[in-house]
């Protein structure tokens, strides 16, 4: 497996996987327009060659915000959701926390959270649409910070 960080020669790969795998995905014009985005993160990973996963993050003043993370159905329980956070959070180890959303019935990427540290920190009526539902928002705090 190779995880890159999104760039010109792979925006359209991350906009294929979101559009495979999300009920709301971002267009190609939006993951493009990520690349001028100094805050933006994003990282695209392959399996033999082809776009298997994508994941996206924002960073400001320390604060980490995973916007989406994605893996493609026929590459999925191969470990590359936990592959793309380990390389996510070894590139943005300065940061103070890292938060995210989830959808509450997504028991694996929940368990996937927690095994990385992330707590329940609260949680977001009706966050979700297609279909409607509440998320849980998660939260890791790193170097000691809380």
């Amino acid at each position: 497996m190779q995880i890159k960080l999104m760039d010109r020669s792979s925006y359209k790969d991350a906009a294929a996987i979101m559009a495979q795998c999300l009920s709301q995905p971002w267009s190609e014009k939006t993951l493009f327009q990520e690349l001028s985005n100094p805050n933006a993160h994003s990282y695209v990973a392959y399996e033999d060659g082809e776009a298997a996963g994508f994941l996206s993050v924002w960073e400001v003043f320390g604060e980490v915000s995973i916007n989406n993370i994605a893996v493609v159905e026929k590459f999925r329980r191969r470990g590359i959701a936990k592959a793309l956070m380990e390389h996510m959070l070894g590139e943005l180890s300065h940061a103070l926390s890292v938060t995210l959303e989830v959808r509450r019935s997504n028991a694996a990427a929940i368990a996937l959270y927690q095994s990385f540290g992330f707590a329940v920190a609260g949680e977001r009526k009706n966050f979700y649409s297609y279909p409607t539902e509440d998320a849980i928002l998660m939260t890791k705090y790193l170097n000691g910070e809380k």
